[in-house]
Parts: structure tokens; sequence; C-alpha cells
């Protein structure tokens, strides 16, 4: 092999591995268009496709099978090291590799089916430890009566960390969710506090889509201190506020919230732990081009599903005043999963409420209507495909509930 044909190879594998054109054609000072003909030569599956042509005329088929499993074999490496701007975040599954393949200018009947790439990287020894997903336990989803099927029919957040960056201090990531479109929204706060919380929603849904439904846990952010008996979180007003039912799952149960965890968690490994931080802002500024390349993937692997939105689609008012600081109870609902304990009592809002020993042990959801001042309490039994009504209670409050604000939405 001479110099030139090693020259070829070294810059097609960098082209490959996702560097950019111009950065290798600058180190072999060549032009784009002598690294994308020997790219094309490359695609068409020659065995010595690095050797220059003959003028004899010659046919050209596609890949073989060896350049084929050569070329998943360096970008699955690639996509290992992590180390490329353009795919770093990307993960090394199968899914991924079909999606470099893609961007590297492949057409769809060139790249391989998933299981093939699957058989080719446990051939060649390739094969990592999967990040362990949140189970389906044996509820069978029992414990929630929605099943959302619309893109920002449901959102789910969550707070990550905190991470301590040395000479900086503590940071937390607040993410975001779609359940059905699995598109993200993150943002880093160096507190865990409700007016971040506010600030993130308000600036998340002046640009983007409201949700009918928010899911979180139970931290104190988001519920509240329970100082004041029926007290309301600012962030639940904000929600309610805002036209959002919000939905807390059970306490200690984060594998309810199986969206937002299997995200924390590639998130975690992915850019948390794995990239130094100088600090916040640091922070700031790398997390969005982890959050395009995340979101970019996601929307590929839906590129075959006929994803429909919510209608009407509610954005805030950008010019709308809120009052922060004394939100009103806005008419809505707010809706509780909890685990019904050994006197047959659920807790909700720090207020425990009866709903049957029968129940011991097992998950029922509670609805609390704003306007009617009622909870209702719902189960689902192992042999049935519907809730039922198992208990209502009155649920009084002290303040006046407002009517939703006509100027809270952005009108087209």
């Amino acid at each position: 092999m001479d110099d030139k044909e090693e020259e070829r190879i070294e810059a097609v594998n960098r082209y490959i591995m996702g560097d950019k054109p111009s950065n290798i054609c600058k180190d072999a000072n060549r032009s784009e268009k002598w690294l994308f003909t020997w790219v094309k030569r490359f695609k068409m599956g020659e065995e010595v496709w690095y050797k220059s042509q003959s003028n004899a005329p010659k046919k050209h088929g596609r890949q073989t099978h060896k350049d084929l499993e050569s070329t998943i074999v360096t970008i699955r490496k690639a996509l290992m090291e992590g180390n490329e701007h353009e795919s770093k975040y990307l993960g090394v599954g199968a899914d991924a590799i079909q999606y470099r393949m893609e961007k590297l200018g492949f057409l769809n009947d060139e790249i391989p089916s998933a299981s093939t790439i699957k058989r080719i990287v446990k051939r060649q020894g390739l094969k990592v430890n999967t990040q362990e997903r949140y189970k389906r336990v044996n509820s069978k989803k029992r414990y929630t009566i929605l099943n959302p099927i619309k893109v920002n029919e449901m959102h789910q957040m969550d707070f990550v960390g905190p991470r301590f960056i040395k000479g900086y201090g503590a940071v937390s990531s607040l993410n975001l969710i779609d359940v059905v479109s699995n598109r993200v929204h993150i943002e880093q706060y160096d507190t865990r506090s409700t007016d971040n919380i506010i600030d993130f929603l308000i600036l998340y849904w002046r640009n983007n889509p409201i949700p009918r439904y928010l899911q979180v846990d139970n931290g104190m952010y988001f519920i509240g201190d329970f100082k004041y008996p029926r007290g309301f979180s600012r962030f639940l007003r904000f929600c309610l506020c805002a036209g959002v039912e919000v939905l807390f799952i059970n306490p200690k149960s984060p594998w309810m919230n199986g969206c937002i965890e299997n995200f924390n968690g590639w998130f975690n490994v992915k850019f948390w732990t794995k990239e130094a931080f100088a600090n916040l802002e640091d922070m700031h500024v790398k997390s969005p081009h982890f959050v395009g390349q995340y979101n970019a993937l996601s929307a590929w692997k839906n590129r075959n599903k006929s994803l429909e939105q919510i209608n009407p689609a509610r954005i805030l008012n950008n010019s709308l005043k809120i009052p922060l600081e004394k939100l009103p109870l806005t008419k809505g609902r707010i809706h509780f999963i909890r685990m019904v304990d050994n006197d047959g009592n659920i807790s909700v809002l720090n207020e425990a409420f009866k709903v049957g020993k029968e129940f011991i042990s097992e998950y029922v959801w509670a609805t609390i209507c704003l306007e009617k001042q009622m909870m209702e309490v719902f189960y689902r039994a192992k042999d049935q495909n519907t809730t039922v009504l198992i208990e209502k209670f009155e649920y009084k409050l002290s303040e006046v509930v407002s009517d939703l604000r006509p100027d809270i939405y952005k009108t087209s």
C-alpha cells in the first residue's frame, strides 16, 4: 500500500468517525471534492476502494458484507469513544449506528437492520454493559388512569444532582421530558427552589406547548412544606394558573416516573458525570449540545410514527403579568397516586383519608377538584380494565377559587 492509499483510508476513516470535512481537507492539503470522491468510492462497496481506478469499464455493486461490517465497527468504536462533536452524546446502540450512517450519507437501503448490527457488534466483541431501565412492576400500571398517546399530553419533570464542581459549589439540573415524543428540555441551577422551577416553566411554556398533565415526585419544592392544612405550594398554584393538572407519584416510587428516570440515567452517564465543568455558566454553554443530539436522535427514532399533537396547543402569553408571590387558587384538578397503608388510609398533602382495609398495600388514584371542592379516589383491580370510584370526600377550602384567566395563553 503506497502513501496515497494510506492517505485516502485515513481521510475516509476520519470522515466516518465524525471529523469535519474542512478539518480533514486542511490536514491533508486536499479539496473537499477529493475527500467526497473517496467517500463515495468507499460507500460503493469495492474491497480496494482506496486504489486508483483504471480506465477500464467497471461495474460497481453494493457494499460487500466485509465492507459493511468494517463501517459498522468504525462507527461503533467512534460512538464508544464519544470524542466526536457530532456524535458524542448519541450512545452506542444499533439505532445510534443507523442514525449516524444516515447522517454520513448512506441511503436507507444501504443501512442494515438493528438485528444485523447487533450480530456484528457481538461478533466483533464490541458489546458494552447497557443502562438498566426502570422495569414494569406487577401492578401492570394499574396505579394510573392515564394513557397519554399525543405529544404534549403529559410531561414528567425531576431534579438531578446536586453535583459538586470543584472551586464553584453544588449544581442541580431540572429535567423535563414529553412521554410520547421523548423530547427533553433541561436547565441547571445552584439551588432547588420553587422560584427556579417556576422560572424554568415560564420560559419553556412561552416557547413550547403547555402539557395537560405534569407528573412529578413529592419533593418539597414541588408539593410544599405542609405548613398549613390544605395549603397549596406556589408550584401547584402556578401550574393551576396555567391550566395544567399536576400528578404526584407515590412517595419513594421513582419507577412510576420511568420516562424521566430513564432519561436521567442517560443524562448522568453521557453528560453529567462525563464532562468537566468550570462553573454553572459552563454547564449552560455545554448542555444545549447534549439536548440537541438527544432530541435529534429521538425525532429520528419516531420518524415512521404518526404522532399527533394535543389540540389546541396552548402557549403562555409573553406579555402576561403573573403575581408569582401571591398566586391565587385557580379552578382545576390535582392528582395523587398513593399506596394504602395498614390502617386502610392514604396520605394526601399530609392529611389522612380512609379508603378501606380491603385496599391495604394497593395503589389508588386520588383527584382533588378545586371547583367542586371534592376529592375522589379510584381503584383498578387486577382483573379489571377500568377504574372504579371507591370513595368520595368533601374537600372544603378556606380561600376563593378563581376561574382560569382568559388572557393566560397566546392568541393566534
